[in-house]
């Protein structure tokens, strides 16, 4: 406001002066005199030009009072130049700086590429594991075919165990009878005996009689061999009989004992058949979510982590875990993830083990709340410090849970307040853009040292790399200007800012000094 009035104040100011030149000008000139002893012209002339010089003078004057940027440029003007020289060098080298930056963003988009495509041989990699699903499916398609033919079989020879038992329960009432009439026969017998021994006693009142009596006894003695011979014959025959019986049974207790067998066999594979139908279901429907879905979590990528002290009892490790599912729960549902059954966005995967028994392969499935259990047990009470990871075993779709894994892990002390990290030289007379990648090699050299000792990285869900700490982009530019203001060689020394253990995020300070 007050300049703008300034400059119209000295545009007046400046007419002002220039009408009372001319009107002193043409008074000189109509009284033709002269000043110093000049002609009238040049004593005009004059007057015409001292009047432009007061207009200048008035002018820079009134500006110099009034406007205050005038007055800097006046008093400060080569000084300015001299700043704005050395901002033309420093904006020359943020520009060199910006330009590696958009480099290393180029490099970064190639190396997202690359994770894109790793991802698409993944994907093919889970096509071909579909295929060998599908083959597997076919196999057990015909072993339940064949495990149905043999229930067939099993079937078909029930009928003849069936039809053996019957005939064996007939020739067992056969030999029941041929036993009743051996006892008829042997009652006989002994009735016959009686009657001899009476003939006998009456032989001699009879022995008229003899000749036919003997006769008739020696007709009954052959009689009763007979019938001897035919009981020893049904007698060896029953014996046979039971030898058979004897063998169906055994054959029987045999195709019952492969009966139960086969059976047990088809519920596993029945079993096996549902497993592996309801995994290829889930695999397929997962596949064609991460086809037409956007992925919230991807696999391996961590959601949060936790600290156990030493000598934390039990119910204390509970809580560490609870909180550390919260955690992960408030992070995938940052990430697009959705609560599930447990109203939980994460959900503890349950883990299957094939156990080797006497009649086959058994499945044994660790819920999640015996894996809970399991680490309790291993964490508590335990004299070494210890972190536990939520990890993230798949990758997952917005809009449902996110399956996860507890990994509890050692969390010793790796680096002491001050101890030295890292050390390397640098000319620091080099451009800006040099320095910087400089800088940039030694970081990743020192978080290499870091991964060696056991700092427990975060693994970057996009390249897969482990990262256990990083500078700001603003950071690494302060870092670059104070290297090169020392304008020679110097040595950059990382020092640990904390005590570190395995679990936490790498934290470093900066020693910059001259170098020989």
């Amino acid at each position: 406001m007050w300049t703008g009035a300034a400059l119209i104040v000295t545009v007046l100011m400046g007419g002002l002066i220039a009408y009372l030149g001319d009107l002193i000008g043409r008074r000189f000139g109509r009284r033709r005199a002269s000043l110093f002893g000049l002609r009238p012209r040049h004593t005009a002339a004059l007057i015409t030009s001292v009047t432009g010089v007061m207009i200048s003078l008035l002018t820079t004057l009134v500006l110099f009072i009034a406007v205050k940027p005038v007055r800097q440029v006046i008093l400060e003007g080569e000084a300015a130049i001299r700043s704005s020289a050395r901002l033309r060098q420093e904006n020359a080298a943020l520009l060199e700086s910006n330009r590696h930056e958009r480099e290393l963003v180029a490099r970064s988009r190639q190396e997202r590429q690359e994770a894109v495509r790793q991802r698409d041989i993944a994907v093919n990699e889970q096509r071909k594991a579909e295929q060998n699903l599908t083959v597997a499916l076919r196999q057990l398609q015909q072993a339940t075919e064949a495990v149905q033919r043999a229930h067939r079989e099993l079937q078909v020879a029930q009928r003849a165990a069936r039809l053996a038992h019957a005939q064996v329960l007939q020739e067992r009432r056969a030999a029941q009878e041929l036993a009743r009439n051996n006892e008829t026969l042997r009652t006989t017998n002994e009735e016959l005996r009686r009657l001899s021994d009476e003939l006998k006693q009456r032989n001699e009142s009879l022995r008229t009689e003899n000749a036919s009596l003997a006769a008739t006894n020696q007709a009954y003695s052959q009689e009763n061999e007979a019938v001897s011979r035919q009981n020893e014959a049904l007698v060896r025959e029953r014996d046979s009989l039971t030898s058979v019986v004897t063998d169906l049974r055994a054959q029987q207790v045999k195709l019952e004992d492969q009966v139960r067998s086969l059976q047990t066999q088809y519920n596993e594979l029945a079993q096996s058949y549902t497993t592996a139908y309801g995994a290829h279901r889930s695999l397929w429907e997962m596949f064609e979510g991460l086809r037409t879905q956007r992925i919230a979590v991807h696999g391996g990528e961590e959601l949060a982590r936790c600290v156990i002290p030493p000598d934390t009892p039990p119910e204390g490790v509970r809580q560490a875990i609870g909180s550390l599912l919260s955690d992960a729960h408030r992070e995938a549902l940052k990430k697009g993830a959705a609560p599930g059954e447990k109203a939980r966005a994460v959900e503890i995967v349950d883990r299957r083990f094939a156990t080797p028994t006497p009649t086959g392969v058994t499945t044994l499935r660790v819920t999640e709340q015996e894996r809970v259990d399991a680490v309790v047990s291993r964490l508590a009470r335990s004299s070494e410090p210890a972190c536990l990871l939520a990890v993230a075993v798949a990758n997952s779709i917005v809009g449902e849970p996110s399956a996860i894994d507890l990994q509890p892990l050692a969390n010793p002390l790796v680096y002491r307040k001050g101890q030295v990290v890292a050390t390397r030289k640098l000319d620091a007379a080099r451009a800006p853009g040099e320095v910087f990648e400089d800088l940039v090699l030694m970081l990743r050299g020192l978080g290499q040292s870091a991964l060696s000792r056991g700092m427990i990285p975060r693994m970057d869900p996009l390249t897969g790399e482990p990262e256990v700490g990083s500078l700001s982009a603003k950071e690494l530019v302060d870092l670059t200007f104070r290297v090169r203001s020392v304008h020679k060689r110097v040595e950059v020394t990382a020092l640990a800012a904390d005590d570190m253990n395995a679990s936490d995020t790498l934290a470093l300070d900066f020693r910059v000094k001259p170098s020989l």
